[in-house]
This record gives structure tokens, sequence and C-alpha cells, in this order.
């Protein structure tokens, strides 16, 4: 770096003095100019910092040399100077003779990441209110540029190509989120290549905002305090002890509250930085039971009357603004009875909610009583959707680009995501999410978004890549079977690898041929029967993961653990956590390998792909539909219809659901008659559950158990809640024969998400919409046999071939809005384009609630 400010005093005045009354004439609208910064591999410009620029702008302004020349094939230096020429990058306060003080406020935590890039006629200023402001405008002028980092590893990187370097500009850049960790790495992830994906995209902040859960940890740092005064503990059945990391305080205890407040007190003193402090529960249950607490009103109130406190102490200090982070969740997620203080941020949760509120009411609720809320968002859960296509919240572009500026609209200012290293499923989701959480406005850019990502990552191969992206990331709502799914990736990827030639494309493509096949052998081992086929499956979905790490398309360590938790024995020398520290480099077969994949390999990946899976093709368009379900007969006008039989006498053999309805809350309930135990092992007692979705602890609301004594035993299942129920039952294998009450709402589903189970001949109703023109799914069993409301059939014994796989019937004239009947059908039956609901007459047909509103209200018209 070469030195530019040893020169006298004098003149460094009267360059500031210089530099001021440039700034006056530079900053006018007129002055704006187009500045070409490189041309014919030569640059004319040099990156100017400050003599006192901290090492993070140092490191930024680094980074813009190194790019700008890679770009251009020109050599930026890095100088010292007072900003009157060149590319200046620096903090506001670095340059104090521009002017730019009045554009910014970083003591306003809202303001913090605010930034100017503006181009004049002797260079340009990439401004920033903080130093980390700095960087994104550094990344901002580069990503203006066209460089990109779509994914963290090298591969997805995009430097351009340009012998011209010029620009235009005068931008001021202000992000509407203030956190923006949407995604943020989950443990275990490699934490530098996130940190710098998330650099390069803008999704640092300089505003931290903790809301871990604290309530263990407070206990841990105060242990000889609750060891000596155990009324500190939840009073749980009668005790108040450590129950381990989900015990929770005894919080109407005033010496309790004043203990958490000087704990808080202390951590503040001691980092005096920190923006903010946690005053999150422990995760999991355990609330205090004692008279005191329940008097202080609900869990929400509890909470928020301790983050209260601690919120009023550290804002007493003399440390400037700090903030309490708490989540509204689980339990305490119902919005409080008591008003939150200004300093403490709320982060409602979309997941784990309790008292039947959805997230949209969750979020009204608190906002009437918080003023700063965030947001605990799920994006990619391993233990949820294990880095799978067509499943995470954070890959699905649907829900991005509606519920991302929705989120801002209602005041959430603050994201927090949690994400997994799951880029092959997740991460054209990931990169969108940054682009949005910055400017909501992208949301309404996102065909843009997509279109310049598969340009510059497959180019010639888009069109079939435009296809891959959509099956994974915009087609949600489609019920596909795991076949289809495949097929339709190899195949995109096949005709995307016919089409390129390019080195940088060839890699991409490969990785995601890699991903694919983590697919297939994931789907194998979830297929696997038996001990021996389980443990040779996870072998070897394992291995081909662990030898793919490297590309982050999936999440290896919390595989590892996700296998252990399934009941493989995994060792412990497979473990990539302690390889990481040690042993890297060392395989343990057959469950390790770093031997890197061969173009012999992934050729043959693809190709068996092709071969296994290219007949496996969906032949029609599946329809998705809702589980609000409501009774259908008397709002369709449905006709009495002969009552059937859900198989072999309404016998059910292992675990089941049906959904079921009650008219009022405290309705007499749901009686059965039930005999178990058909079989000549003992399997143990039938277990029955009732759930209602306005259950707050999402717990059953009845349960009853029969023996399998082979006897008819009357039980009845209430519910405190009227409308939409969910009756679960296991015998463990046994066979159970149950009757239901005739004309009450029972009714099972059958999709190819959730097969019914069925056993036996069965005769059952199910509704073709108005307007369905083709009733398409699938059936295991060539003795199907369906019936249109008029009784034609037109399905029947071995019409589809081979006597396994798809059907599509064209509905005749007048034959939707109408039920249509499932006569003698064996194996099972999964609808794909009408609601997968089936039931024995039409009293007992429940169908989704949209549904049935938009055919009640054609039957009105008419």
């Amino acid at each position: 770096m070469r030195d530019c400010t040893t020169f006298l005093c004098w003149g460094r005045l009267m360059s500031a003095v210089f530099a001021f009354f440039l700034f006056s004439t530079v900053m006018s609208a007129d002055a704006i100019a187009e500045v070409v910064l490189a041309d014919g591999g030569e640059s004319f410009y040099p990156v100017v910092i400050t003599q006192g620029a901290s090492s993070d702008v140092e490191k930024a302004a680094d980074d813009l040399a190194q790019y700008l020349g890679e770009i251009s094939g020109a050599v930026f230096e890095v100088v010292r100077g007072h900003g009157d020429s060149g590319i200046v990058v620096g903090n506001h306060i670095d340059f104090p003779g521009l002017g730019f003080e009045e554009k910014f406020d970083p003591n306003d935590l809202m303001r913090r990441d605010e930034y100017v890039i503006q181009s004049h006629g002797d260079g340009l200023y990439l401004i920033g209110a903080t130093d980390l402001a700095t960087q994104h405008a550094v990344w901002d002028l580069l990503y203006r540029l066209g460089h990109r980092q779509f994914i963290p590893t090298d591969n997805w990187e995009i430097i351009p190509d340009k012998e011209t370097l010029s620009v235009e500009l005068d931008v001021f850049e202000s992000p509407d989120f203030v956190v923006r960790r949407g995604p943020r790495g989950a443990a275990w992830s490699d934490g530098e290549l996130w940190e710098q994906w998330m650099d390069r995209n803008r999704l640092t902040s300089d505003f931290t905002l903790r809301t871990t859960h604290s309530y263990g940890g407070i206990i841990r740092a105060n242990q000889e305090a609750f060891d000596e005064n155990p009324e500190f503990y939840a009073k749980i059945d009668g005790k108040r002890e450590w129950v381990g990391g989900n015990s929770k305080f005894c919080i109407s205890n005033d010496d309790l509250r004043e203990l958490v407040v000087n704990h808080a007190v202390g951590v503040i003193e001691e980092t005096p930085e920190r923006d903010s402090i946690s005053m999150d529960p422990s995760d999991g249950g355990n609330w205090c039971e004692c008279e005191g607490c329940e008097a202080m009103g609900s869990v929400s109130d509890q909470v928020v009357t301790l983050a209260n406190e601690v919120a009023e102490a550290v804002n007493s200090l003399d440390h400037g603004d700090k903030y309490v982070g708490i989540y509204a969740y689980a339990a305490y997620s119902p919005p409080p009875n008591v008003d939150v203080h200004p300093k403490v941020i709320v982060s409602t949760a979309t997941a784990f909610l309790r008292g039947g509120f959805t997230k949209e009411e969750l979020i009204e609720g608190w906002s009437e009583r918080a003023n700063m809320l965030g947001l605990r968002d799920y994006y990619g859960t391993h233990v949820w959707w294990r880095a799978m296509p067509r499943r995470s919240r954070g890959s699905n572009v649907n829900y991005l680009v509606e519920y991302l500026p929705y989120y801002y609209r209602e005041g959430i200012r603050f994201m927090n995501a949690c994400g997994a290293d799951s880029w092959g499923a997740d991460g054209l989701g990931y990169y969108l999410s940054g682009r949005i959480l910055w400017d909501t406005a992208e949301a309404e850019r996102a065909d843009d978004i997509i279109e310049d990502f598969l340009e510059k990552c497959f180019a010639d191969a888009k069109e079939p890549m435009r296809d891959f992206y959509y099956l994974l990331s915009q087609d949600h709502d489609t019920v596909r079977t795991n076949d289809d799914v495949l097929a339709r990736m190899f195949g995109y990827l096949d005709e995307a690898r016919k089409m390129t030639d390019d080195p940088a494309v060839i890699e991409r493509l490969d990785e995601l041929i890699l991903y694919t096949r983590y697919v297939e052998l994931k789907y194998k081992f979830n297929d696997a029967g038996g001990e021996d086929a389980r443990e040779a499956a996870a072998q070897e979905l394992f291995r081909h993961a662990y030898r793919m790490r490297d590309t982050m398309m999936i999440h290896i360590q919390a595989l590892y653990r996700w296998l252990r938790r399934r009941g493989i024995d995994m060792p412990e020398e497979a473990d990539p956590g302690r390889l990481s520290v040690g042993s890297e480099g060392k395989d343990f077969a057959p469950w390790t390998s770093s031997e890197a994949f061969s173009e012999e390999e992934i050729g043959g990946f693809l190709e068996a792909g092709l071969d296994n899976y290219e007949k496996m093709v969906v032949p029609f368009e599946p329809v998705s539909f809702s589980d609000e379900l409501v009774p259908a007969a008397d709002a369709l006008d449905l006709p009495e219809v002969t009552t059937g039989d859900f198989g072999r006498g309404d016998s059910f053999r292992g675990s089941f659901s049906m959904y079921t309805w009650f008219d009022e809350a405290g309705d007499k309930g749901l009686p059965l008659e039930v005999s178990a135990g058909h079989t000549w092992q003992d399997r143990g007692d039938v277990q029955f559950e009732l759930h209602s979705p306005q259950e707050p602890l999402v717990e059953p609301v009845d349960t009853a158990s029969v023996p399998p004594d082979e006897e008819t035993h009357e039980i009845v299942l209430a519910s405190p809640y009227d409308g939409l129920h969910e009756l679960r039952w296991s015998d463990g294998g046994g066979t159970t024969k149950i009757n239901f009450p005739e004309d009450h709402p029972m009714t099972i589903r059958s999709s190819m998400d959730a097969p019914a189970g069925l056993r036996g001949n069965r005769f059952l109703y199910f509704y073709v919409p108005k307007g369905t023109e083709m009733v398409g799914g699938y059936t295991t069993h060539e003795r199907t046999r369906i019936l249109d409301g008029a009784g034609n059939r037109l399905l029947d014994w071995g019409d589809v071939e081979g006597g396994e796989g798809y059907f599509d019937i064209p509905v005749p004239e007048g034959q939707d809005g109408t039920l249509w009947k499932l006569e003698r059908g064996y194996g099972q039956q999964m609808l794909m384009t009408v609601p997968p609901y089936f039931a024995r007459n039409e009293r007992e047909l429940l169908l989704p609630r949209e549904v049935v509103e938009a055919d009640s209200e054609k039957s009105s018209l008419h």
C-alpha cells in the first residue's frame, strides 16, 4: 500500500479545505458524472482510504481493488489520501472534509448500514455510515458491475470480464430490514464461508440483536444463588429444581427478578459495546405452576414483565441505548396483556405457535403491545427437511416474494431465519431472500433476479435449468411422487449437460447431479426395510454425502446426527465434527471417503437416473388442496348415498388418522365401538388420541385405550372445542375393528404424501369439484374400480397397465360437482387432481374449505 500523505501539515490542511469546497460542487445534481474507472487494461484511479482507516475498511478497499482488477484486467492500487479524487472508500467520519456527516446518523440503530455511492468528475465516493456500511457499498458497486456470489463456494462466484469499467451513480442506500440474518448458517456450518457470503450479499448488520434462549445460561452463571435459593426455580409438580436445559424461573419471585436484572446489568457493564442482551426463555416447557406466577397472568405476561425490568435497568446505565431481545414462541407466543418496554424487541416465531393463532394474528396482536418487532423464521431446518427438494420455506420463492414484503409492511425490521448447508435445495431462495431483505421492492423483480441467476450460472443451458429450479423453488404446492421428482431433476440436468461445453457451467451442473444422487439415496434409505437393509442404505447415503461435503449442497454434520437419531449405529470415527478438529483426511470405510468424484462416476449417476426414472414422470398436472376441512353435504347439496366401508368391515391394522367434526364446543363427543387384538400376537393396547388445531399446547384434547382382548369396548372422545378435529390411533401392528357412528363426519386422506393405508376391499366416496376435467391419481393394485356420479364405470380392473401406476380419467359432461365412488378398491388409491379425501357417505365427508366455498357459490348462481 502506498502512502500519499507524507507532506507538510499545511499541505494537508489546504487539501482538506479544497476537498470541502469540492464537495459542495460535486454533491450538486448537475455534477454527477459518468466516470471511467478502467479501459484497455489500464486503471485511471486508485482506491483511496484515509490514513487512520480501520482494518475493516482496509479489507473492503483491498477487496474492491482486487475485484476491479479481476473484472477489468487492470491494476488498482490502494493508497491513503483525503478523498479529493479517486475511488474513495470509507466511513463518513474518515473524510470530514467531504461533508457527508449530515447524510448519516449511526447512533440511530435503524440507520447504521446506510451508504452513498456517487460518481463525480474526479472519481467515485463509496461512503458509509459505519465501517460495515462502507463494506456494503463496496459489494453493491461490484454487484452493479456484474459480480455475484450466489452460493458460498467458489464455483458459484461470478466475476465478469469487462475491458471498460464506467459508472454513473448517485445512490443513497438504506436497508428495509435492520437485521437481515435470513438465512444464517446453522451450527457446524462453515462459518467463514457463510459469513463471506453474507457480507457479499449485504446480509450482515452493524446492529446485533441477541435472542438466544437464555434462562439456562443465567442459571449456570449464578448457580450458587440458585443452589441456595431453590425457590428461584419454577415449581413443577410441587418441586423446585434444575430439570435440565429447559429449566425455568419462578418469575413472580421478586428476588429472582432482581438477580436476573443484576446479571444483565453486569453483562452490559463488562461489555458496554454490545447492542443488546437476550432475555428469551429456555426452550420447551416446565413453566412455573405456583399461585404467584399464575396471578401474574399468561406465560407471555411473565416473560414480558421480566424483559421489561431488564430493559429499564440496562438503559439506566451510562452506555447508551441497549436493547433486550425475546421471541414470541411456543407457550409465550400468544400476545401479552401488558405493554412491552420500548427497548424490548420481540421476534414472533412462524412455527411452534400456541393458542390457535396464525402467524399473521400473532404479528397483529404483538404489534399492539410492542414498538419494535422482529421475526423468527425457519428457512432450512435440517431436522425438518434434511436438504431435500421442494420442502423448506427458504427454498419457496412464492413464500419469500409474498411474505417478506408483508412482514415489512407490518412493521417487522429484524429478521432471524435459521438455515443450513442445503444449497442444493435452497440456494436460489437463500439468495433471493437477501435481495428482498435489503429492499422489499426487489420482490416485484423476482423474475428478473431469477433470470439473472440462470443466465450467469448456466448461460446456454439456462432453459432446462429454469425448469429444474422451478421444480425446486416454485412448484411446492404441486403434489408429486418421489420418482416423478427424480425423473424431472435427472432429465433437466441431462438436457443442460448436452447444451454446454463451458467448464464453469459443467462444474455447477455436476454439483447438482451429485445433489440429485443424494436425493435418490435419501429416498432409498427412507424406503429400506429391515435392520441390515437400513444400515446398508445409510452407509451408501452418508458416504456419498461425505464425498460431496465441500459443495455445501447438503449439511454433512447434521446428516450424521440425524442418522444417529434414526437408530443407525454411526461410528464416532465418521463424525465430520470430530474429523474437522484433528483427523481430516482419515477415512473410515465404509462410512467416509475423501476420494473426489470422477467425471465417469458423475456421468454414471446421471445415466442411471435417466434409466431408472424416465418413465416415472406423472402424466398429468397434480392439483393441491388445503387441509382446512369443513362439512360438505348441506353446502353442496350432495345426494344421499348408500353407506360404504373402509375395508374388511372397517377393520384396521397399524397407525391411522381420520378427520372428524364437532358442531359445538363441549359436544357429546365421538362414540366408538372398538374391538382390538384380532391377531395371533399381542401388540398391546390400542391408543386413541383426539386433537384439535385450537388446542394451544398441541396436545391431545382427549385420549382412550382399548385392550387387545377381541371384546367390544365403548369409548367416547370429547373436546372442549368445536369444528375440525383429528382422530389418531395405533394398535402396534395388531388388527382393530371400529364401529363408527353413522353420519358423524369421518374422513380419511389418501394422497401421494399420505396414503390412507387401508386394507382389503373397500367402498368409499370422494368429491370431484366443479370444473374438473380429469380425475388423476395412482393405484397400487389392478383390482381398482371407480364410478362417476351417474354410476358409470370409468376405471375398471385391469385398466392400469401392469396393475400399478397412474390413472387419468376424463370427467364426462355433467359429472363434475358430484360424488364419485371407489368400488371394490384394493391396495392404495391416491387422488392427485381432486381433493384426496374419502368417506363412507355424503354426511361423513369433509372437504377443503376453498372447494366447498367455491362450489356452493357456483351452485347458488344456477
